[in-house]
């Protein structure tokens, strides 16, 4: 996670956006971020992610 503006009563609404960037059957990538009120760029983060059966 890289938080690149600070986040306070002033900031008001943020907006999460998550979304997956690739899927395969044993792995995924997926990435965040936040956006303020004005579109600005708060927070961005990626996630590499291991896929198991269920059961």
């Amino acid at each position: 996670m890289k938080f690149l503006r600070p986040v306070t009563e002033d900031t008001g609404r943020i907006l999460a956006v998550g979304r997956v960037l690739s899927r395969g059957r044993r792995a995924a990538l997926a990435e965040a971020s936040l956006v303020d009120g004005s579109g600005r760029l708060v927070a961005h983060a990626t996630s590499s992610c291991m896929i198991f059966p269920a059961g």
